[in-house]
């Protein structure tokens, strides 16, 4: 398996990578956010560790869900107006792939990635109770709900750039009877496709 190790440029704690895709990596001593720049790490925002909430997952826990083996690789945590939830970044083991769980008060569901949407797009431009394609670049989908939202940090290693902070806004909808959701980050715009799970889906 894919590892390589680091010196935190905060504290020079180790800091670990797992996968060869991941652009920003997080101190589990100090909190430091960095980012991964050819081979060094360069510090990003202020250090801020999360506050454990007691979840089932953790970083660099192995486990099956729906007949695949994956591992958790890392955490995003996202505050919004009516509280936050978590994004567990996992790869699969069969095919190296990546996928998502989101856990938002004890609901988890199971993401993958579709594709990266066009960087104009904007929140002001979902209304929610419509439909909408995101500028062409997928099918219609019924938009629930939106809201502005803030990274607040996080933990293990992320496949793109963030800094606890930055704004995180997101879009929420339905399609083919799936749950779809739109997180505009500054670093990249994506759109998710997932379902709902429950605990007893998932071994440990």
């Amino acid at each position: 398996m894919f590892e390589r190790e680091f010196t935190c440029p905060s504290c020079g704690a180790p800091v670990k990578q797992k996968h060869a895709g991941s652009r920003t990596l997080f101190c589990n001593h100090c909190g430091q956010t960095s980012h991964l720049n050819a081979n060094t790490l360069q510090a990003a925002g202020e250090q801020h560790l999360l506050i454990d909430y007691g979840s089932v997952l953790a970083i660099g826990q192995t486990g099956n869900i729906r007949g695949r083996e994956f591992m958790v690789l890392g955490k995003i945590r996202i505050d919004y107006e009516d509280g936050f939830w978590d994004e567990w970044y996992i790869q699969y083991m069969d095919d190296g792939s990546e996928g998502w769980i989101q856990e938002d008060d004890g609901s988890f569901t199971l993401f993958q990635k579709e594709k990266r949407i066009s960087d104009t797009l904007l929140l002001e431009d979902m209304t929610v109770g419509e439909w909408n394609d995101f500028c062409g670049n997928w099918e219609p989908v019924f938009i629930t709900s939106k809201s502005q939202a803030t990274i607040n940090g996080g933990e293990g290693e992320l496949p793109f750039r963030i800094i606890p902070g930055e704004p995180a806004d997101f879009v929420d909808g339905v399609w083919n009877g799936k749950i779809i959701s739109v997180e505009l980050l500054p670093d990249e715009k994506v759109l998710f496709s997932g379902k709902i799970f429950s605990l007893e889906e998932m071994a440990l």
